[in-house]
């Protein structure tokens, strides 16, 4: 059997006070006696009461809480970008609820309906590989709530963005590699659907174009997965192949780890054979061995800056408010891999 609920009116009948000093008490209103909130607050204790936080929300028409939606939590990146998120929401009042997708088109767009039904603020959403059709991010727009896409974003939506420059960090990687003497270099990408993935192999193709050097088609890599394993599984077939690179670019640390390891059971030398480089700066580039080159993300600074973003826009007062665009610059950071 369920326990029953207390409400502020259960409160106000054991103390005999109107329901609405009991409300303004709770919320510490400055026109209440110190006696009677006192008295309040030790009544709200002793009957087990707690705020409902909808009913809260209706009449406040603000739930404080903001709904953040990424692929997974399991990746530094992702990790690093929720604490920036929360810094700042915490230290401003909002409470955050956190949610996977799991590269799932189908669980983001229920997420997303979720969370607006749940009446949040305000949502900041990474796109699962999957999405490629955004009406469920428009819809929820369209019911007046916020959406801020960071780091994987579309040009269909109209929103507020803050993204990594892919493009000139992977040109600065490539451009690294070439001034080590490097000339074929492959590329080991994500899924190709992801506009990150693309837009580093476009920064790939600018570095060479650059140097007057043509790249080898053959030696662009998409996988399917962010996994070790499958990073292990395309280095292995990069090596079968009769003209090997001498060097490769990684979308992300967790393919440039998975490579590396495939390069000790073949026997590969790094960097000599084949330099490596990636991209995020996950904190366990530092202790692999070699220690790995990479581009450095400041994930922490974008969920920061993200959160920033949206809750600007949800407390602005005028009804039209102009989505902000911001871009992250990452910084190389040269280790042993290279």
């Amino acid at each position: 059997m369920s326990k029953k609920v207390t409400t502020i009116k259960d409160i106000a009948e054991r103390l005999n006070i109107s329901i609405a000093t009991v409300s303004r008490a709770l919320r510490g209103s400055a026109d209440i006696k110190r006696e009677t909130k006192l008295a309040v607050i030790e009544m709200a204790k002793e009957m087990d009461y707690h705020p409902n936080l909808l009913a809260s929300s209706l009449s406040s028409k603000k739930s404080k809480i903001l709904g953040v939606v990424v692929p997974t939590i399991n990746r530094q990146f992702w990790s690093n970008s929720i604490s920036g998120i929360e810094n700042v929401a915490y230290g401003l009042g909002y409470k955050v609820m956190i949610f996977q997708s799991a590269e799932s088109f189908q669980k983001e767009v229920e997420i997303v309906e979720t969370l607006a039904n749940s009446r949040v603020d305000g949502i900041l959403l990474a796109l699962s590989k999957e999405t490629n059709t955004y009406n469920h991010i428009q819809n929820i727009m369209n019911r007046g709530i916020p959406v801020l896409l960071f780091e994987r974003v579309c040009s269909e939506i109209n929103s507020s963005k803050v993204i990594t420059d892919d493009f000139n960090g992977s040109k600065e990687v490539v451009q690294h590699l070439i001034d080590r003497g490097k000339r074929k270099i492959a590329y080991l990408s994500g899924p190709m659907s992801l506009g990150v993935c693309e837009d580093r192999l476009t920064g790939f193709k600018k570095a060479h174009e650059e140097n007057m050097l043509t790249y080898d088609p053959n030696l662009i890599l998409e996988t399917n997965e962010f996994t070790y394993e499958e990073a292990e599984k395309a280095l292995t077939e990069l090596w079968e192949r009769e003209e090997r690179p001498d060097a490769l670019f990684c979308f992300a640390d967790i393919l440039a780890i998975g490579a590396i390891k495939a390069c000790k059971k073949l026997g590969i030398r790094i960097p000599e054979d084949l330099a490596i480089a990636g991209f995020g700066n996950d904190d366990i580039c530092r202790f692999v061995t070699p220690s790995l080159t990479t581009m450095s993300q400041p994930s922490f600074e974008m969920g920061q800056l993200a959160a920033k973003l949206i809750l600007d826009e949800i407390n602005q007062e005028e009804e039209s408010v102009k989505p902000q665009h911001k871009t992250i610059k990452p910084v190389l950071v040269i280790r042993e891999s290279t």
